[in-house]
């Protein structure tokens, strides 16, 4: 039996709830000109490690505005109150943009009427079940919510809130409060996740459940990336996206290291942002484009993807008039890939927040996971 035959066997939808602070987004949007790089696939640890003896490390990567990553807990939420159609084709030819397939994704209402697609995570992940609680285990999934709240996502499905209480309030540069995740905290094996605070790194080990601290020049840690299981790079400036310092979490040295992380496409003069999900084939990364819409959007929003050195756009802002719900600015992250061909990626819109899988130049999207509660997601394991 095909993933596709196994897709067509999901009949359930679940409710929603949260998205990002708008707020948060527009200051992302307004610092899109200092360039973030971000990784997403634990394919590249292996690329990592044949590579560290090297001054240039090929890791991929791409990328992105600057964003405060706290989401809003004041979205409303909605119960679906129609069941799949297993006769439905979501996605819909939209023309072309510089050269690339352009293909419209659901609206937000239409989201509960998707057929279950792939199932990476649960259908329903219920932040608001969650205890503060020990990990023990690897994690699948990190969310951020309000202040210093995060939860995660563990490999048994387990929903914990985690003890952030060691860690201080935080403030980015020009004293906006953000949460110390970031969408490039998770590591590469799930086992950890650094936490950002404005002069250093605190490291959770999830398994063990001890912490280790990073000393950085101040503001830097919010820059930082996996370099491998047990390295972190900072970058030497807010912005840089190449040269940077390199931590061993086992006691070594730091060191100097010029990283060449791989960007995503976009077109001339888009905005994009948010991590770069790379797969065997190809990446993913959302974006504010400068696409023309029938309704007149301003910098509409996308999902710009390379599968098989061929370039596709998802749009994610409608291309016509409707009662469909409304995406919120910045409402979502390209977040991983099921397959070589099955793109994931978060939705939140005024019907809630979920998490959507794209099988990328088809009119298949799919319906992955409803969130629930006081967060929203932030970073997605590789699930390929």
């Amino acid at each position: 039996m095909t993933d596709t035959d196994l897709r067509d066997l999901f009949h359930d939808a679940a409710p929603s709830l949260d998205g990002p602070d708008p707020a948060a987004i527009d200051r992302a949007w307004r610092d899109g000109t200092r360039r973030r790089v971000g990784t997403r696939t634990a394919v590249i640890a292996s690329v990592a490690a044949s590579a560290a003896a090297v001054t240039g490390v090929a890791l991929l990567d791409g990328p992105a505005g600057r964003v405060a990553p706290a989401p809003s807990v004041d979205s409303p939420t909605s119960t679906p109150t129609s069941t799949p159609n297993p006769n439905a084709h979501p996605a819909e030819r939209a023309g072309t943009y510089e050269g690339a397939e352009v293909w419209s994704a659901p609206s937000p209402i239409e989201e509960s009427k998707l057929l279950l697609g792939p199932a990476p995570v649960p259908f329903v992940i219920d932040l608001f079940a969650a205890s503060v609680d020990e990990i023990g285990e690897p994690v699948v999934a990190l969310f951020s919510g309000r202040g210093q709240r995060a939860f995660a996502l563990t490999e048994s499905d387990r929903v914990v809130e985690i003890d952030t209480s060691r860690l201080e309030p935080l403030t980015d540069e020009a004293g906006n409060g953000r949460n110390p995740l970031s969408y490039y905290s998770l590591s590469f094996d799930g086992t950890s996740a650094f936490f950002i605070q404005n002069s250093s790194l605190e490291v959770l080990d999830f398994v063990t459940g001890e912490w280790t601290s990073i000393d950085t020049p101040d503001w830097l840690a919010e820059e930082a990336r996996w370099l491998m299981a047990d390295k972190i790079w900072v970058p030497t400036a807010l912005g840089e996206d190449s040269g940077g310092t390199v931590h061993s979490l086992t006691g070594g040295a730091s060191m100097t290291s010029n990283v060449d992380w791989l960007h995503a496409w976009t077109g001339p003069n888009d905005e994009p942002w948010g991590p770069v999900a790379a797969g065997r084939n190809g990446t993913a990364q959302a974006a504010f484009t400068r696409m023309a819409l029938p309704n007149r959007t301003t910098n509409p929003q996308a999902l710009m993807i390379t599968r098989d050195q061929k370039r596709y756009v998802l749009s994610l802002d409608d291309l016509g008039a409707n009662d469909g719900g409304t995406r919120m600015k910045g409402c979502c992250l390209a977040l991983g890939w099921f397959d070589e061909d099955t793109v994931l990626f978060s939705s939140s819109s005024t019907e809630g927040q979920r998490v959507l899988a794209w099988d990328v130049g088809t009119d298949r999207v799919y319906l992955v996971s409803d969130i629930l509660g006081p967060a929203g997601i932030t970073a997605l394991a590789d699930l390929s």
